[in-house]
């Protein structure tokens, strides 16, 4: 159960997933299995606060509100990358890459669908198993990033450079769709 919740859940639209399609399409599956690392190494430290009880550490106001900070100004910042890319004549070995480790990692400790999924959805879930729901919860997240990165990389080959500039516009968009939901949960967090 556990794991389909894991695997449903990472398959659902979100800065995580929607960055992994981004790289994979653009960069390919090496580049994007570089930023599937970075987005497991956040799913590790959310695993630990599961693990060691600090869950709701998380969902305090004070914590979402900083992470909800911190996730607007990043997701600006990776917005205005994917719009300032031309996308002429790509050149796949010395692009700008918007993926990678570190943006992984950063995208998914500021992501707040990953904290409320954690701290929310998978919590009730953790009983006296918790090693195994923890293992189960970490596989069906991966395996569903997985088959997104084989998927995307089998439909890569049919995409031009042209269409390659539109989906850096369309992801740089839905990235300031999630600016705009954070920044209204803010507003209603200060209040």
């Amino acid at each position: 159960m556990i794991f389909l919740i894991a695997f449903i859940g990472a398959i659902t639209p979100g800065p995580d997933i929607l960055l992994i399609l981004q790289t994979t399409l653009r960069f390919g599956i090496k580049k994007a299995l570089i930023t599937l690392f970075g987005i497991a190494s956040g799913w590790i430290f959310y695993l630990a606060i599961l693990y060691f009880g600090f869950a709701h550490f998380f969902t305090s106001n004070f914590a979402q509100i900083i992470l909800s900070i911190f996730g607007i100004v990043y997701l600006l910042y990776l917005s205005f990358l994917l719009c300032k890319n031309k996308g002429n004549d790509l050149d796949f070995k010395n692009s700008k890459v918007v993926g990678g480790y570190k943006r992984g990692l950063l995208i998914n400790l500021s992501n707040p669908k990953a904290i409320l999924f954690f701290c929310v959805i998978v919590t009730p879930y953790m009983d006296k198993n918790i090693l195994f729901n923890l293992t189960s919860l970490f596989l069906g997240l991966f395996s569903a990033f997985l088959s997104v990165i084989f998927i995307a990389a089998y439909f890569r080959r049919f995409i031009t450079n042209k269409l390659f500039n539109v989906i850096d516009k369309i992801c740089a968009f839905i990235f300031l769709i999630f600016v705009v939901i954070l920044a209204i949960r803010l507003f209603v967090d200060l209040l």
